[in-house]
């Protein structure tokens, strides 16, 4: 995926390292939901017909990974996760397939949910498949500081920092230094340093006075919009007040 040049910095392959370790976990936390639904319907099932073990295995599996996920998040957990989804999926439609033999009718809808996950987990492995070693070997110290200072800066009051600036729906805020950038999402899942060469790129319209900034991130693209009063504190930040105002 064609991404920004400056994500590439040491600094930002390590931040986008820790927030897709905290992505791998939310993943897991789903795969926990998902394997405890399966169980439990193939417990259930087991009642109609003993060939319904398959989805109690299934469905442990997915819990397994899930667990795993949250305890040790890594892109080969997140490849084990996908490998099971689509076990998964193939059971659901051999098991459909074999409900057309016996009654003549064919459900789709119980591979729709199945498919979508699999579409997700592929995605985000194909995307993420580049930073399997910084992943893992992401010193934990670092993550800990880092989990520190993205949560030191969601804590303060905009009105007593005039050197941070947060969007409009509130998802997301920047602490501004002499020549950076710090970008932190509330939900932790994105996080990075620009310079102000960086940013002053990412905004679409210099002359708005409300600023919208696009950045091409490697696993998605970014966009935040600001208001009026957090616009102002960019432009002045960057030193071109003038030229940006209208």
């Amino acid at each position: 995926m064609a991404h920004d040049e400056f994500f590439d910095a040491t600094e930002n392959k390590a931040l986008i390292a820790i927030c897709t370790r905290k992505l791998i976990g939310n993943i897991g936390i789903g795969g926990i939901i998902w394997g405890v639904i399966n169980t439990i319907l193939g417990l259930v099932s087991i009642q109609v017909s003993l060939i319904n073990i398959g989805l109690v295995i299934l469905g442990i599996m997915m819990l397994g990974t899930g667990i795993q996920a949250l305890k040790k998040p890594s892109l080969g957990v997140l490849l084990t996760e996908t490998i099971v989804a689509i076990i998964l999926f193939l059971w659901n439609l051999g098991i459909s397939i074999l409900n057309l033999q016996l009654t003549g009718t064919f459900e789709p809808n119980g591979l729709i949910f199945p498919l979508a996950i699999i579409a997700v987990l592929t995605n985000y492995y194909r995307k993420l498949g580049r930073l399997r070693k910084q992943i893992s070997s992401t010193d934990p110290e670092l993550i800990q500081a880092t989990k520190l200072t993205c949560k030191a800066l969601l804590k303060k009051k905009l009105k007593n920092e005039p050197e941070v600036v947060q969007t409009s729906d509130r998802k997301c805020r920047a602490q501004l230094t002499d020549d950076k950038a710090f970008f932190i999402q509330r939900d932790l899942m994105r996080a990075f340093v620009g310079s102000k060469k960086d940013v002053r790129n990412a905004i679409s319209k210099p002359d708005a006075k409300n600023l919208k900034l696009h950045f091409e991130h490697p696993v998605a693209k970014l966009k935040y919009q600001f208001d009026r009063k957090n616009s102002e504190k960019l432009k002045t930040w960057l030193a071109i007040a003038g030229e940006v105002t209208s």
